[in-house]
């Protein structure tokens, strides 16, 4: 490989369309879940003026109603969730040249894109490769002479012909770590 070319690894067609359809479901089982809030509250409300009317203790319709908004919000960080999970998938790739390797996600905002694992380590600095939840971990910190203020860590979630990827990353990283 020379180094004016490097390899590109990006999430296939098929991953694309799975982290969309996966997004435009959620999306829809939120909008038909806090339509159907939003369609039994005012039979909450009747229940709660025959409560009173009646002097009935009341607060089972106010254990509903926090039920139902906490449902809405936990809803609204899933729904959250999943689009940086689209936004994450659609705009990653995995940049490998002679010196390193580099993960870009280029359709998140630059400071949220490093906080994700956005960046580059050069292969002496690969120290450890791991799986941590849905994503794929490279840590730095395996070169004590190159001087950073923190490891870094980089991250991606899916890539096409991902064991290409991951015996690139072993056969090139002298300084990585193998944990059973």
């Amino acid at each position: 490989m020379s180094a004016g070319s490097p390899l590109v690894f990006r999430p296939s067609f098929a991953q694309r369309a799975m982290a969309m359809l996966l997004f435009a479901g959620s999306w829809l089982v939120g909008v038909r879940a806090l339509a159907q809030i939003m369609e039994r509250l005012p039979v909450l409300r009747a229940s709660l003026k025959v409560a009173e009317a009646a002097g009935d203790p009341t607060w089972s319709f106010w254990v509903a109603v926090t039920a139902a908004f906490g449902a809405v919000v936990l809803g609204s960080f899933l729904l959250l969730g999943t689009l940086v999970g689209v936004l994450m998938v659609e705009g990653s790739q995995v940049l490998v040249d002679d010196l390193g390797l580099s993960v870009e996600h280029s359709a998140l905002p630059a400071p949220l894109a490093r906080r994700f694992g956005a960046g580059r380590l050069l292969w002496k600095q690969v120290s450890r490769l791991e799986r941590s939840g849905p994503f794929f971990v490279l840590r730095g910190g395996g070169d004590a002479t190159v001087n950073l203020r923190k490891d870094p860590t980089l991250r991606f979630l899916l890539v096409d012909e991902l064991e290409r990827l991951v015996l690139t990353i072993l056969e090139r990283s002298p300084n990585l770590k193998h944990e059973d």
